[in-house]
């Protein structure tokens, strides 16, 4: 597994499991429901819900995520859990198969999201429910303000984050796109706050540079000296940023 993934998984991943936890709650799973969790990552969620579930499918776009997620299905012994490796635009699953569908922070991302949203409605049983995350945008999250600060400070040719109407970051395309796609009683729910458990600037810093592959592929084309002086006058930026 690629050192991205292991990032990504050991730092991102447990930011990105409160918002599985809202997103479990909110879908009012019944035990032995058919779960399926599109562009899945690690296994977060998966394997919070897998021991209520009958049958689980997670569908994962990388190779490397997918075998970090086998590992830890191999360590808790479950065994209600398929995990394909392919393109989430094209699901290989019969319609009606699934009680409840998950996307966490990965359908905003995709090339071509109402073939995204039109395939998990396809597979949804009637009356199956199903809950998909985005970010906010940037201008309401100090988190990546903090972090993107940072990656300016480091390259400032590189633009300011704007703030997209055509994204899922806006709450009527976002409804709009899932009523376009078959589903009904869309609810948005505009803000789901999360307090990140960062300790410290430095070690928020370094936790985006193991899990994020953009910063990472930075990193190695500045190299390692130019990178330590870039990185001191970063983590200075990213302090006053956060204040």
């Amino acid at each position: 597994m690629g050192p991205v993934a292991v990032g990504y998984a050991e730092t991102t991943m447990q930011i990105l499991a409160h918002y599985a936890d809202e997103a479990i709650a909110a879908s009012r799973l019944k035990p032995g429901a058919a779960i399926l969790d599109v562009a899945c990552g690690p296994g977060t969620l998966a394997l919070m819900v897998a021991r209520e579930a009958s049958r689980s499918a997670w569908h994962r776009l990388l190779r490397p995520h997918a075998r970090h997620f086998r590992q830890h299905v191999e360590r808790t012994g479950l065994d209600n859990i398929t995990i394909r490796h392919g393109d989430a635009q094209e699901l290989p699953y019969a319609d009606n198969t699934f009680d409840a569908a998950f996307s966490m922070f990965g359908l905003m991302f995709f090339p071509d999201r109402s073939k995204g949203f039109a395939e998990i409605c396809r597979t949804l049983k009637p009356g199956g429910t199903i809950a998909v995350t985005s970010w906010a945008p940037v201008d309401r999250s100090p988190a990546m303000q903090m972090m993107f600060g940072a990656i300016r400070t480091i390259n400032p040719s590189i633009p300011e984050p704007q703030k997209s109407i055509d994204t899922l970051e806006n709450p009527d395309v976002f409804k709009q796109e899932m009523l376009d796609a078959g589903f009904r009683d869309v609810e948005i729910q505009k803000r789901h706050p999360v307090r990140l458990p960062v300790v410290s600037i430095p070690k928020f810093w370094d936790d985006m540079v193991k899990g994020s592959a953009p910063i990472r592929m930075m990193k190695k084309n500045m190299g390692e000296a130019a990178w330590k002086e870039k990185r001191s006058a970063g983590n200075r930026i990213s302090g006053r940023t956060a204040d």
